[in-house]
């Protein structure tokens, strides 16, 4: 069985209008989302084995917060196709290049492909639409989308291969 984990970076700020995309920091609010998230996936063992990130400055400091509080120590490959990932595809070409023996695999990069790759992957259950709306409608900053594929290596996951067990946003935890 693979896990995937993908998660999006927490709110970043648009306050230095000389910075570039790339370089925009994370917000006040971003920084108090990312331990609360960090705590969810701790509380339902989302550890993951390997972490591929977007070299942002945004998707860096979400994973440095995450790390933080998850006390994981893991590879994390910062690789710039995630950054400019658009629907996700190029990162499942990416997962699929990796070594069977990872089982749980963290994506922490940005939409929309953090949300492309939410919906598609997933083979949605009649029970499942209020969650498929929810990711439909918006996939927030810090938000987490985690889900398996019945398979042995990554080579076989792909569209509608997936079942979702977890979704989760800081909203959502603070109600």
């Amino acid at each position: 069985m693979k896990r995937l984990t993908l998660i999006r970076h927490a709110k970043s700020s648009w306050e230095d209008h000389d910075l570039s995309d790339f370089e925009r920091p994370l917000s006040p609010r971003g920084i108090k989302a990312t331990p609360k998230m960090a705590q969810y996936l701790l509380s339902e063992n989302l550890l993951p084995d390997l972490v591929f990130c977007s070299p942002a400055r945004r998707t860096k400091e979400t994973y440095s917060r995450l790390q933080r509080v998850i006390a994981s120590d893991v590879d994390v490959n910062y690789d710039r196709s995630i950054y400019s990932a658009g629907m996700g595809e190029g990162i499942l070409n990416l997962l699929k290049t990796m070594d069977p023996t990872e089982d749980h695999i963290w994506v922490v990069g940005h939409n929309p492909a953090m949300q492309e790759l939410s919906l598609g992957l997933v083979k949605w259950a009649e029970d499942q639409a209020q969650t498929r709306a929810r990711i439909l409608r918006k996939f927030s900053t810090a938000g987490v989308c985690s889900m398996t594929f019945d398979a042995d290596s990554w080579t076989n996951i792909g569209f509608s291969k997936g079942q979702i067990t977890h979704f989760m946003t800081p909203k959502m935890l603070d109600k």
